[in-house]
């Protein structure tokens, strides 16, 4: 039964805990769901936690830990000794043991293979060495799979000998003699047919796959767009060597999202869930430090111009309208720039049309506010002239920032380098400084030419 996390249910746990009723605290988590104990374990300190694991069997404890973020299953992980380590590993299928595997330290990691089972053993081994964000490693070795030249019935007889083995079964794939991924059967077709066909009869042989070396990103990408519950891995033989689920690709969503998400905020590797000052400030510290530095560009460029300033003291109340104007403009270009590539509804195919949208976009937003600017400064200073060189630069300046935003990820990610790098405080700082130069650039050009 799932149920809300409350400070009242924290409370009783607490206090159970501290009266040792085992009894209690064990009817307790046997009736919440897998992810609702780790919610509340995220909610609890270190010894409290360990008290908990103390009472969850192998499997249920494995299927928490899966669930918890990922500083708190680090801790939780520490605190466990390598025996009851070894029995969750055992109960969890191949993908998820290799997660937790590769999260241990190294000597902890190589003990731990050495003492598990030899089949264990041998997946983790095939398991570890792909990179963590590849097809490869988040892969099950989990799956059903037979030969072509079978009859239906004999597909179905393999099911009912994996079924222990493989915990839900989307699709059959089918594979020729030499491994190699020939098609692919859906459970319906199965069981409509005679039994007495041969499954490369009714077999799809325009089956999608992913290879073993594919980037989780991309992996998604293939999911979404055909819509699939569960995708085979081949690698480059194009032999079957595994399977991706949809709970896996759902994981690699939410993860590429958090990780986009914070570093377009500047923040790199830092986990919600983390609580120790330092990491976190590890984390926030370099864009930080760029910005710092970034400001220190800006305030360069204004006593650059300092005797146009002086002439006309007024000009500065609007260095923050034309900042914010700037680094607004080029973050949103930016934001959707990286969320196009990301969706895969932008390539790097098309660039430049993509760039000439932004910059006509940021020309009919720049002319608008830049004539409403114009307007108010005119006014303000009772100068048209002044009003309007503000007006330009206020255009120019949104031009500029548009096509610095929308540019730059595109360009990265032709690079093969992430574009989330691109926005954030990288945008935002070299906008303000690009900003500030070409609105004092104009204004003093102006004041000259009086």
């Amino acid at each position: 039964m799932a149920q809300l996390l409350s400070e009242e249910l924290i409370s009783l746990v607490r206090n159970l805990i501290k009266e040792k009723n085992q009894e209690s605290l064990k009817k307790l988590l046997d009736d919440m769901r897998p992810a609702d104990v780790a919610d509340l374990i995220e909610h609890l300190n270190q010894d409290e936690r360990l008290c908990i694991f103390e009472l969850l069997k192998p499997q249920g404890a494995g299927e928490v830990l899966l669930e918890m973020e990922a500083p708190v299953q680090e801790r939780v992980l520490s605190g466990l000794d390598n025996q009851a380590i070894m029995e969750i590993i055992q109960e969890l299928d191949s993908d998820d043991a290799a997660d937790l595997v590769g999260d241990l330290p190294e000597e902890r990691a190589r003990a731990i293979i050495e003492t598990v089972g030899e089949n264990i053993s041998k997946d983790l081994k095939k398991l570890l060495p792909y990179p963590e964000d590849s097809a490869g490693g988040i892969m099950a070795l989990e799956y059903v799979a037979v030969n072509a030249e079978s009859t239906i019935q004999e597909a179905i007889e393999t099911i009912r000998q994996k079924r222990e083995e493989v915990e839900n079964v989307y699709y059959v794939f089918v594979v020729d003699d030499h491994q190699r991924l020939a098609g692919v059967v859906s459970l319906k077709s199965l069981l409509i047919e005679p039994p007495s066909r041969k499954v490369k009869e009714i077999m799809n042989p325009q089956v999608v796959s992913a290879y073993v070396y594919n980037d989780q990103e991309e992996v998604a990408r293939l999911v979404k767009k055909y819509d699939l519950v569960s995708i085979p891995v081949v690698d480059e033989h194009h032999r079957l060597v595994g399977r991706i689920t949809h709970d896996d690709i759902i994981d690699v969503l939410e993860e590429e999202a958090d990780e986009d998400i914070a570093l377009m905020a500047g923040v790199i590797n830092q986990e919600i869930a983390e609580d120790s000052p330092i990491k976190i400030s590890r984390a926030r510290l370099p864009w930080l430090i760029v910005g710092l530095f970034g400001g220190i560009l800006a305030a360069a460029v204004i006593h650059r111009f300092e005797a146009s300033i002086e002439k006309v003291v007024a000009l500065s109340f609007f260095f923050p309208v034309i900042m914010a104007m700037g680094g607004n403009t080029g973050t949103q270009a930016a934001t959707v720039a990286v969320r196009g590539l990301a969706t895969g509804d932008i390539s790097v195919m098309n660039i430049g049309r993509r760039i000439w949208l932004e910059l006509k976009v940021a020309l009919v937003n720049g002319v608008i506010c830049g004539i409403l600017l114009s307007l108010i400064v005119g006014y303000w200073l009772s100068s048209l002239v002044l009003g309007t060189v503000v007006g330009i630069a206020l255009i120019v300046i949104i031009l500029t920032s548009g096509l610095v935003g929308a540019s730059v990820p595109l360009m990265l990610k032709k690079l093969d380098i992430d574009p989330a790098l691109a926005t954030g405080p990288f945008v935002t700082t070299s906008n303000d400084i690009i900003s500030l130069f070409i609105y004092l650039t104009l204004v003093t050009l102006t004041l000259m030419a009086r």
